[in-house]
């Protein structure tokens, strides 16, 4: 019969997927990207594809996150190949806009701005459609700055009259409200610049990161 410290550690180490994948969570929302990716990294090979196929495939979702949030867009790009096609097996409609949504920001990553361009408009309008008012105007916002690149004013524009009612209505940091009104007032005058849309859109990322289905599922 095993010992009691030995069933402690064969429970231990049954917990320790879990452990890793919220130390993770954590690092990610104390905007440590890479070394929540080095947690999700660890965590990987303990969970196996066959022995927890759902939660498998929720880590390297967020792995997929992650990449893209620290800006390691290539690496992102192949990861990207890998979720996508086992997402039927396991996605949520919401999980597969998600990922449409961070095929647009690895596009824009990689330089394919008229792509990144395109899923951007879709991905708003689908967020839009379905109520997810924050992450639509998180979108908003990075397709703002790539619609800067382009000179596309009046896009622009279009698209800044839209963010301070949301983001006031989601309780956002009174900071991060006067960044908006900024940002609106050199929408109209014609002199936003891609830079400082995407430097709004991390800040409001990094205050309230949107949630994915795939993530909520992680056990506390």
């Amino acid at each position: 019969m095993p010992s009691r410290s030995r069933a402690l550690a064969s429970d231990f180490g049954a917990e320790r997927p879990y452990l890793l994948l919220n130390r993770a969570k954590t690092l990610e929302e104390a905007g440590q990207f890479e070394a929540a990716i080095v947690s999700l990294q660890e965590v990987l090979p303990l969970l196996g594809g066959a022995r927890e196929p759902r939660l498998f495939w929720i880590a390297r979702f967020n792995l997929l996150e992650l990449l893209v949030g620290a800006g390691r867009h290539e690496e992102a790009e192949t990861l990207l190949r890998e979720v996508a096609e086992l997402a039927p097996g396991f996605a949520s409609r919401l999980d597969r806009l998600r990922l449409r949504w961070l095929d647009g920001r690895i596009a824009a990553g990689r330089g394919r701005i008229d792509r990144a361009i395109a899923l951007l408009r879709q991905v708003r309008a689908d967020f839009a459609r379905e109520g997810i008012s924050y992450d639509a105007a998180l979108v908003s916002l990075e397709l703002a700055a790539l619609l800067a690149e382009r000179r596309a004013t009046a896009e622009v524009k279009a698209l800044a009259r839209h963010l301070v009612p949301v983001f006031r209505a989601q309780g956002v940091r009174r900071e991060a409200l006067a960044a908006l009104a900024l940002f609106r007032r050199a929408a109209e005058e014609e002199a936003v610049t891609p830079e400082l849309a995407r430097r709004l859109a991390e800040e409001l990322r990094g205050s309230a990161r949107p949630t994915a289905t795939a993530r909520s599922e992680i056990p506390a």
